[in-house]
């Protein structure tokens, strides 16, 4: 019973780890062992990570500005840094990549391809600039408005998008039998889905007793429906989803959560 629970401890510690080490770039200076029971807890911890990402970002969106009386601008463009800065610009990379691939037209067997070239193409940088420039112009009204439940957002969307990242890789087939999404694909928790549903059961517990249970659900919907939409349309277009697939829905699914929180603060809770 003991080295059962040492087993379940050491799995349980690096998949933590792993999580960490893969999604940000804080410095965390240890090698962790990937096995089928490490990898199991690594994704199950891929929202987690977006939660601590959130109460980072939240943090210093709540103090900086009443505190230290920084410009919005400012804020806005350090939040903004922050955020890509923190993921290394992980998820930014597969949405260029998918971009590239998708705008060529070409069959999925050279999509998936181009996918694989490490270089980026015209379509991926004007994708980019389409992509974080509305989501700017999005946290910049909301950092300027200095609503009071801008914080949730912080919080909440970073967190939202992971699971709605790992929802995505559960229910969608894959486009090809190799790569990081073959590779987590085949650690798969059985009972994966129901710790989505505890995540999400947390978040709306949280915003219960913050007074904004509406606004967290209403992100929780539109988190689900973009997974969804997301899901679908890889299978049209790809054939199934790779690991740049999976960066991109988090990249996408940030962008649309941001413009679903600024019509929820200025038209329906203003």
């Amino acid at each position: 019973m003991q080295t059962e629970q040492r087993s379940v401890k050491f799995s349980f510690l690096h998949g933590l780890g792993l999580a960490f080490q893969f999604l940000t770039i804080l410095p965390i200076y240890r090698s962790f062992i990937w096995n089928q029971q490490t990898a199991r807890w690594s994704i199950m911890f891929y929202p987690f990570v977006g939660l601590v990402l959130g109460i980072l970002a939240s943090v210093q969106a709540s103090l900086l500005q009443p505190i230290i009386s920084i410009p919005p601008l400012i804020l806005t463009v350090y939040l903004f840094s922050f955020s890509i800065i923190i993921t290394g610009g992980l998820h930014l990379d597969g949405w260029m990549d998918c971009s590239d691939a998708y705008f060529s037209r070409a069959t999925n067997e050279k999509k998936l391809e181009i996918m694989k070239d490490s270089r980026v193409g015209a379509f991926g940088v004007l994708s980019v600039l389409f992509l974080l420039g509305w989501r700017f112009a999005f946290v910049y009204e909301i950092v300027k408005g200095n609503h009071e439940f801008g914080w949730l957002l912080f919080l909440f969307i970073p967190f939202l998008t992971r699971i709605g990242m790992v929802y995505v890789l559960v229910k969608t087939p894959l486009a090809r039998k190799n790569g990081m999404a073959f590779a987590m694909k085949e650690a798969l928790a059985p009972h994966l889905m129901a710790g989505l549903i505890g995540y999400v059961i947390f978040g709306l517990f949280v915003s219960y007793f913050t007074s904004t249970f509406l606004l967290v659900l209403s992100l929780s919907v539109s988190g689900l429906v973009f997974a969804i939409v997301s899901g679908h349309f890889f299978i049209k277009k790809f054939g199934g989803i790779t690991g740049d697939m999976l960066g991109a829905c988090v990249e996408g699914a940030e962008t649309w959560l941001w413009f679903v929180g600024w019509l929820l603060l200025y038209f329906v809770m203003a």
